[in-house]
């Protein structure tokens, strides 16, 4: 019955923003490369492929109009926005309460120097899936045109991550993605 629940949300995340939904497959996709070149098992990477699609789904819950907002946004809707990882641990939660997908949804934008949200955590505290879907979305989301800025290109967007291997991003799942 969980994973029915799981399910409805994964399609009501499609059915609101397709362009959320698509962003996770493709994160699903780089995250379960990188797990792979890693040696993770065959039931890990299809943890991770999961955990991958869903990363966004707390997005539900902002509006869309600040998902799409074309210019900068202000600070209450920046607020607003970085709540969405906390969102979709609750919204996790809220179907399976030992949903261990929902503890990297609430992971995937810290950072390992602790400039992360939504707690700041650092290298030893953020879930190893976690850290290897935080640098499969961030290089899809630079390499995809957004609303308040173009693409970069994949050597731009590799070179980004790389000179933030150690900083930001585990630096073995760079290495890796290289």
């Amino acid at each position: 019955m969980e994973n029915l629940k799981i399910l409805f949300f994964v399609t009501k995340l499609l059915n609101k923003n397709k362009q959320v939904f698509m962003h996770g497959k493709r994160v699903a996709k780089l995250a379960c490369a990188i797990a792979k070149e890693l040696k993770y098992c065959a039931d890990g990477i299809e943890y991770i492929r999961f955990a991958a699609v869903v990363h966004d789904i707390g997005k539900l819950q902002v509006p869309a109009a600040i998902i799409n907002k074309p210019g900068p946004l202000n600070a209450d809707e920046l607020l607003l926005i970085r709540k969405h990882p906390e969102l979709g641990y609750h919204l996790l939660q809220s179907v399976d309460s030992d949903n261990i997908v929902a503890d990297v949804v609430l992971q995937h934008h810290e950072r390992l120097d602790g400039s992360g949200y939504p707690f700041g955590l650092r290298t030893k505290d953020i879930n190893p899936v976690a850290r290897i879907i935080t640098v499969a979305d961030v290089f899809d989301t630079m390499i995809s045109a957004q609303v308040y800025r173009p693409a970069l290109t994949m050597g731009e967007a590799l070179q980004e991550i790389k000179q933030n291997s150690g900083l930001l991003y585990d630096p073995e799942v760079v290495a890796v993605s290289l």
